[in-house]
């Protein structure tokens, strides 16, 4: 007695087959890999100049050595830009292989001039660009980078309410 194939015997056959033709091809019968995700040029740019804001500080922090009230505000508002970059960095996620896996090259800090006025008044000239700029990015983020950014830009905008150089002298 021979037993007739089921139609289920037929199905499963049929999609091995496909699969082992797919398999042949490689990773290419996937198709291509996704492009990065909306927001990720917003959130490289925003991570690249914060980057640049906490290697400010490490300069301003070395510029203020003499001057223990602005070192010390200095240095509480550096860690606050630390925490901001561990944030943006955390949410940025890349597929393997794009483009923009390689970080762009790290910008010097800013000039910050000599004296503990120049100092103070620079970092709070770069605190307000800093918060304009991450005004500028908001329209074209998705919202949940949008909101992070907007939080980011108004703790900046704090930062630089509270570099008065007449108040740390």
């Amino acid at each position: 007695m021979t037993a007739d194939p089921t139609r289920r015997l037929v199905l499963a056959a049929a999609s091995s087959g496909l699969l082992l033709l797919a398999g042949c091809r490689g990773v290419e019968a996937l198709g291509r890999p996704p492009g990065p995700g909306p927001g990720v040029a917003q959130l490289r740019r925003a991570i690249t100049a914060e980057e640049a804001m906490v290697r400010t500080y490490q300069a301003a922090l070395a510029a203020l050595g003499g001057h223990a009230r602005a070192a010390a505000l200095a240095g509480e508002l550096l860690a606050q830009h630390q925490e901001h970059l561990v944030a943006l960095r955390s949410r940025l996620v890349l597929p393997g292989g794009s483009r923009l896996a390689r970080p762009p090259a790290p910008s010097a800090p800013l000039p910050l001039g000599s004296g503990r006025r120049a100092v103070i008044s620079a970092l709070a000239t770069a605190e307000r660009d800093a918060a304009a700029r991450l005004l500028g990015l908001l329209p074209a983020a998705p919202p949940e980078l949008a909101q992070l950014m907007a939080s980011i830009g108004a703790s900046e905008a704090g930062h630089a309410a509270v570099l008065d150089p007449a108040a740390l002298a």
